[in-house]
């Protein structure tokens, strides 16, 4: 039992990367992005192939990260340069992604058992992922307090008042599309590293997962400061886990994972209409 809450626990938090990326579209940028799909199983391929070719993970990791930032970039600028809505531009650069990463791949699923990652327990995967995923809070907590992450969050509040004082709409979020996927990469990546398989439709759904994640981790914490909601979000992604480890657990199908984290959506938004007293609105954006 303590082996399947340990790795509900890990699987949370390499699917942490997704849950910020999603954070950083949604909730900052106030951007819908779909993106998110392509890029997740793109980083995933990405990070496959280079290791499966004797490359350092690490290496293999930031190319994921890079490859993610760039669908982002491409995403942006449909978006930006042509005019097209946010959530077309996502779902044009989605499909395309489904293609290149096929190609990348050059087959429909890398198997990744027994290549040798230096983690020989689940202990030592959480150990490892804990580090990774803290590291990312505290980089994202002190990117978004620069003069950068604020222009980046008026963007998202009020991007009509926030170019009337200089800041450039299209670099803004062609910057914060492409951070936002570069961690979906990064996660697609950790993913793939951890189950010991990419596969070319291991994105499909990621949007779903990545605001469950951050629905289930407002609706419980009601964050006030954007660390808090960081942490949040990331603490929605493993109890998210938990919830879907929990609900196979009581005999319910693998078939129906889909439709376990459908009604589990469903009920984390339930959870963030109802007011607390004493708490803040948990869909505010911070």
């Amino acid at each position: 039992m303590f082996s399947l809450w340990l790795g509900a626990y890990n699987q949370g938090l390499a699917y942490a990367g997704l849950a910020l990326g999603v954070y950083l579209t949604l909730r900052v940028l106030n951007f819908a992005d779909i993106t998110v799909d392509g890029s997740f199983a793109l980083g995933g391929g990405m990070a496959a192939v280079l290791i499966t070719n004797n490359i350092n993970p690490a290496v293999a990791l930031i190319a994921a990260v890079l490859s993610g930032a760039l669908a982002g970039c491409v995403t942006a600028l449909i978006h930006t340069r042509l005019g097209v809505n946010d959530l077309f531009a996502g779902i044009l650069t989605s499909t395309g992604l489904y293609s290149i990463t096929l190609r990348l791949m050059d087959r429909s699923n890398i198997p990744l058992i027994g290549l040798d990652f230096g983690l020989d327990s689940d202990a030592d995967w959480a150990l490892a992922l804990s580090l990774v995923v803290l590291g990312l809070i505290a980089l994202l907590a002190l990117l978004l307090a620069t003069d950068l992450g604020l222009a980046l969050r008026a963007l998202g509040n009020n991007p009509t008042m926030a170019r009337a004082n200089g800041v450039s709409g299209a670099k803004g979020l062609t910057i914060g599309i492409a951070l936002a996927n570069g961690l979906v990469a990064l996660a697609g990546g950790l993913v793939a590293f951890y189950q010991g398989f990419a596969d070319v439709t291991m994105g499909l759904g990621s949007l779903i997962l990545g605001l469950g994640a951050v629905i289930v981790g407002e609706s419980i914490c009601r964050p006030r400061t954007i660390p808090m909601a960081l942490a949040a979000v990331v603490l929605g992604s493993i109890l998210f886990r938990l919830m879907i480890a929990i609900a196979l657990q009581l005999g319910l199908e693998p078939v129906d994972l889909k439709l376990i984290t459908a009604l589990l959506l469903l009920g984390a938004l339930t959870l963030g209409r109802l007011r607390l007293p004493g708490l803040a609105d948990g869909g505010r954006r911070l």
